[in-house]
């Protein structure tokens, strides 16, 4: 029984995915931003389960690329774009030029994307990847639409987000070579470190708000490795 359904797992993660992703959509134009948010987490932590289970039960398949594909473009690509779209406008920022960055991310997204069916397929989810990938980008902006509802405190400037939007966009058609996030704990005691220091900024701000900053930290470092091994 096990045998003949295992061969599905896959693809209803990724159908998981895609559920996650419309849900999203769909309760961020109810107001829901915040649980919108969390959905798309949701949604990306699937996103990475799909491909570790289609490696581990050898159920690679043309057809699960081409669909993982898809459903990252609308749970990882658009719904982010949507949720940022109406915080902003919920913030008051009503206007119509900075529609603009928005169908830049969209594109970029897409093209990425394109470019990556036509790449080797990976062998393991600690491989390098050409270029941010889509799902990258956008849990970065959900994380600092996230920021914005958990941290009142200091709430992200509306003008960072454009740029941070250009910047996404650039990363993902660019051919900067970005590490997976197992590159930057090589180790036990890299990565207990890192915790305790993630439990003591807890003592200081929301979840949410440390991720955004680790996930930019992370981002920058990929950009600025490249950059120097150009100059030398």
């Amino acid at each position: 029984m096990f045998e003949k359904f295992r061969q599905y797992i896959p693809n209803l993660i990724t159908f998981s995915s895609l559920t996650f992703g419309i849900l999203a959509i769909l309760l961020s134009y109810k107001n829901y931003l915040y649980l919108a948010g969390l959905l798309i987490l949701g949604s990306a932590f699937l996103d990475g389960l799909d491909g570790f289970s289609a490696r581990k039960l050898n159920l690679q398949s043309k057809i699960g690329i081409q669909l993982d594909s898809l459903v990252d473009m609308v749970s990882l690509g658009i719904a982010p774009i949507v949720i940022t779209y109406l915080h902003l406008a919920q913030r008051g920022y009503t206007s119509n030029w900075y529609i603009i960055p928005f169908i830049v991310f969209a594109w970029c997204g897409a093209f990425r994307l394109a470019r990556f069916n036509l790449q080797p397929q990976k062998s393991s989810s600690e491989d390098d990847s050409l270029g941010l990938t889509i799902g990258q980008a956008g849990v970065t902006l959900i994380l600092a639409v996230l920021s914005d509802f958990s941290f009142t405190k200091f709430q992200i400037p509306i003008w960072f987000y454009i740029p941070l939007i250009l910047v996404l966009s650039y990363f993902m058609i660019s051919r900067i070579t970005f590490q997976s996030i197992t590159w930057f704990f090589p180790s036990r005691s890299r990565t207990i470190l890192v915790t305790l220091c993630g439990v003591l900024f807890l003592l200081i701000m929301p979840p949410f708000t440390i991720l955004l900053i680790l996930s930019l930290g992370i981002l920058s470092i990929s950009p600025v490795r490249a950059l120097l091994i150009m100059i030398n």
